[in-house]
């Protein structure tokens, strides 16, 4: 009896040893939560909990198989469509039509004439803020620019893709090459729309060229 009274001492005191002994980082393991080739782990150092390929328990940053969540970025405020305010497009899409074609030319400047045998005419369409008001087409030009003008330069202007109907206005270049100064003038009243197409031709026989860019030529002023 004292003998085994001495064996089960013995083996009660090296197992407290070896309990003793074990890394605070010891893990619980439940195989049957995870996923093939990873284990579930309880790691007291980085407070990891959960299924891993490797013992995390030892990394400060846990186990890496683990992407974190970014925090969600804050929705930007959306634009406002019309943005408060009066406001002006300047640079058209402008498209130049030949005498006896159908077949428009893409051209980015003001480039209109008119004689006994031959006229071109042209297109401006304009892309405006849904919401726009009080559209009123212009045009207008710097101090510098590159400006040519005949006698009896008036272009009429029309709403739409061809020369029918009731004018909007129309701009006469006559003479303005030769004003010095930056200098705005107003064509006439529009109905807004956020695709906006003027037909320009000259009423009698001369020639207009006016380089666009962006504050030089045809634009389109409106509020919201």
């Amino acid at each position: 009896m004292h003998f085994h009274t001495t064996t089960w001492a013995t083996a009660l005191t090296t197992l407290l040893t070896l309990t003793t002994a074990l890394p605070t980082t010891l893990t619980t393991r439940d195989d049957t939560q995870c996923k093939p080739g990873t284990a579930f782990y309880v790691c007291q150092i980085n407070n990891f909990r959960g299924c891993c390929s490797i013992d995390p328990c030892a990394l400060e940053s846990g186990c890496p198989d683990t992407t974190p969540t970014p925090s969600p970025s804050p929705t930007p405020s959306p634009t406002p469509s019309c943005p408060a305010g009066k406001s002006e497009i300047y640079l058209p899409k402008m498209q130049t039509y030949l005498s006896g074609s159908e077949n428009p030319v893409s051209e980015q400047n003001i480039n209109l004439t008119k004689s006994a045998d031959k006229e071109w005419s042209q297109t401006m369409t304009f892309s405006v803020p849904s919401g726009a008001k009080s559209c009123t087409l212009m045009w207008g030009v710097p101090e510098e620019r590159n400006f040519k003008a005949g006698d009896n330069a008036l272009v009429r202007v029309w709403q739409g893709a061809k020369a029918e109907g009731d004018s909007i206005g129309a701009a006469d270049f006559t003479n303005w090459p030769g004003v010095s100064g930056a200098h705005e003038h107003t064509v006439g009243l529009a109905e807004c729309k956020e695709e906006m197409v003027f037909r320009a031709r000259l009423e009698k026989e001369s020639e207009v060229f006016l380089e666009q860019d962006g504050e030089t030529g045809w634009y389109l002023q409106y509020e919201c």
